[in-house]
């Protein structure tokens, strides 16, 4: 029977299948064949194909040499996405040329060649390639690029682990590619790196990562020459990783560079960050990533063109050294750094997004602080995962519309309250989305918040009796809460409430959903999972029945989703209430650890009465 189910697929779905695959696929001819005659050949039709001798079943040189002949001699047209080759043992020039040739045959787009550190001749097939966007060569030495070669159609280069012999070098490959627009370059640590006399017009991205040195003056001999420098006058994205910089000639710029990434990059002599910034005139994205061990200060950040900045340091970041820098700047991602002083002239007219990760603040400067000098900003993160002095954030801002807050140290049943006030107090009158998670403060406060459509609230300490009360406009909410109290007065009304999860790891989360269900008449998915594992000593209330059917479950509630169940009591009540009264249900889906069908926990939710004649349930 499943053997003529699966012969009956369409065509387009079996290749699908086969291109999701992670199964090798000599072991899927293998495996496709025990199924069905039209398996046979519908592999050869997959758009993405890998070789990889290393991974078949019966590690036989012949046999996989067969396979892959057997394999690329069909007659099927279809075209071909994208070849990966990765090749432990020896295999002659022709023989990868040949298998490259059927991939050109059928329009190659993309070509990866992994030879783990053996010689690769260039297949020649690939100079009447017009198909071929991208190549990646990884763990291979190169002897020599003919002359002759050309890749006409290249956009993307990846260079991974490459070594040259004899003259050739990552300039004789730039020198074929005549249209290359991204080149990433990435060697370990005991090659070395030479980056010279690269002329490549039409270059829009370079990404060098080494430990070694970038010897950029090596270019000083050409750059004045107008080819040399026209090699850099399109890059709109250079990214440098683990290098050293010695110098920069005075003539060197980067005349179009819009972004700009610096990950543990070091200077030598009088290099420094600021002037390579003076070589990027139009910069609008600096990414820079240091470490406690490297020797750059991030300061005198002169870069009026700039319009997102993001620095991770393990240092002091002294923002009184570039007080004009940022008027035009948009997003601010800081992580990992310390913040001494926030001048009183500083200000961020400009910015809209604002990130703070891990951020101390030294002396009498804070969160509110800085957030003062920021008139129109609308999107705001904070996530402390790390000891810090904070103690309460005031976070006032008119203008914000996202806001997202995680303050933990740990797990969360691990967490334990400090002593003294930390917390938050929130006004943001224009909000929409909220995301807050919160396992260390004793103390929040939300002021009225009717704009806001979406929240994640998650938090441990007991709220007042207004809580989420002032998300009156809320259409998605996903709350856990481990107060006993109803974080909201009792007249509330969620009218515009669609979607509800409901977290069920605290003592009295029953009571608390059917509140909400007699405050939200118009939902209609409601989603209840046991987010945390961690064990309370509250006691469990005891869920009381609701005197009257709430108006959701007799009129619109549609789907109910249960993550986590376990069956207890308590559990059996609410689900048995649920599906005897949601009238409109569509779908009742149960998660639970148990995979036997028969187990009595799954008979007793099959037995329940529901009075939703379309009401389809569902084990998960």
């Amino acid at each position: 029977m499943e053997k003529q189910r699966l012969s009956e697929l369409p065509d387009e779905l079996l290749l699908k299948i086969l291109s999701m695959s992670s199964i090798p696929m000599f072991k899927e001819t293998l495996a496709t064949r025990l199924i069905s005659k039209r398996w046979k050949g519908a592999w050869k039709l997959v758009p993405d194909v890998m070789f990889d001798d290393d991974d078949t079943p019966f590690k036989s040189f012949e046999t996989f040499m067969r396979f892959v002949y057997g394999s690329l001699l069909s007659n099927d047209a279809q075209i071909l996405h994208r070849l990966h080759l990765k090749l432990n043992q020896s295999y002659s020039a022709s023989d990868i040329n040949f298998w490259v040739q059927i991939a050109v045959n059928r329009s190659v787009r993309e070509l990866r060649i992994d030879l783990f550190g053996k010689t690769l001749e260039l297949p020649c097939c690939l100079c009447s390639c017009r198909t071929l966007k991208e190549l990646t060569l990884h763990e291979l030495c190169i002897k020599v690029v003919p002359p002759w070669f050309r890749l006409p159609s290249l956009k993307t280069l990846h260079l991974l682990s490459v070594k040259f012999s004899s003259d050739g070098s990552v300039a004789s490959l730039l020198r074929i590619c005549p249209v290359l627009e991204r080149l990433v370059v990435d060697r370990c640590k005991y090659d070395k790196l030479k980056i010279s006399n690269i002329n490549v017009p039409n270059l829009r991205s370079l990404s060098i990562r080494s430990t070694g040195e970038l010897r950029i003056e090596l270019l000083r001999k050409t750059l004045e020459l107008p080819p040399c420098l026209s090699s850099f006058r399109n890059l709109k994205e250079l990214i440098l990783h683990g290098l050293s910089i010695k110098g920069f000639p005075p003539c060197f710029r980067f005349a179009s560079l819009k972004t700009l990434r610096l990950s543990s990059v070091k200077f030598s002599g009088n290099e420094s960050v600021t002037s390579l910034f003076k070589i990027c005139p139009v910069l609008e994205c600096l990414v820079v990533d240091q470490t406690k061990d490297d020797n750059e200060m991030i300061s005198n950040i002169d870069v009026p063109t700039l319009r997102s900045l993001t620095i991770r340091s393990a240092r002091e970041l002294r923002i009184d050294l570039f007080l004009n820098t940022f008027r035009n700047l948009k997003e601010l991602i800081l992580h990992e750094l310390s913040i001494k002083v926030v001048p009183p002239s500083f200000s961020l007219p400009s910015l809209e997004a604002l990130h703070l990760l891990s951020v101390k603040f030294l002396g009498d400067e804070s969160v509110a602080s800085l957030l003062k000098i920021c008139p129109v900003l609308e999107h705001l993160v904070v996530d402390q995962i790390k000891n810090d002095n904070v103690m309460i954030s005031n976070i006032d801002v008119p203008t914000l519309r996202n806001l997202s807050i995680r303050n933990s140290k740990g797990k969360r049943g691990k967490c334990a309250y400090v002593e003294g006030s930390n917390g938050f107090v929130i006004k943001a009158p224009s909000l929409t989305d909220l995301s807050f998670e919160d396992t260390l403060s004793n103390f929040i406060m939300f002021e009225p918040m009717p704009k806001v459509i979406k929240a994640n609230i998650q938090v441990i300490c007991d709220q007042s009796d207004n809580f989420i009360g002032s998300l009156t406009s809320i259409q998605h909410l996903s709350l856990c809460s481990l107060t006993s109290k109803t974080p909201y007065p009792a007249c509330t009304v969620f009218s515009s409430l669609k979607h509800l999860e409901l977290c069920t790891c605290s003592a009295g989360w029953a009571n608390l959903l059917t509140c909400i269900l007699n405050a939200a008449p118009e939902l209609r998915s409601l989603k209840l999972k046991s987010k945390h594992s961690a064990k309370y000593s509250d006691p469990m209330s005891l869920w009381k029945e609701p005197t009257v059917v709430p108006d959701c479950l007799s009129k619109h509630l549609e789907i109910l989703e249960w993550r986590q169940y376990e069956g207890t009591e308590q559990e059996r009540n609410v689900a048995e209430y649920t599906l005897a009264n949601a009238t409109c249900l569509k779908m009742a889906t149960f998660s639970t650890r148990c995979r036997n069908k028969n187990h009595r926990m799954l008979k007793k939710l099959k037995s329940m009465d529901k009075i939703s004649k379309t009401c389809q349930l569902v084990f998960d």
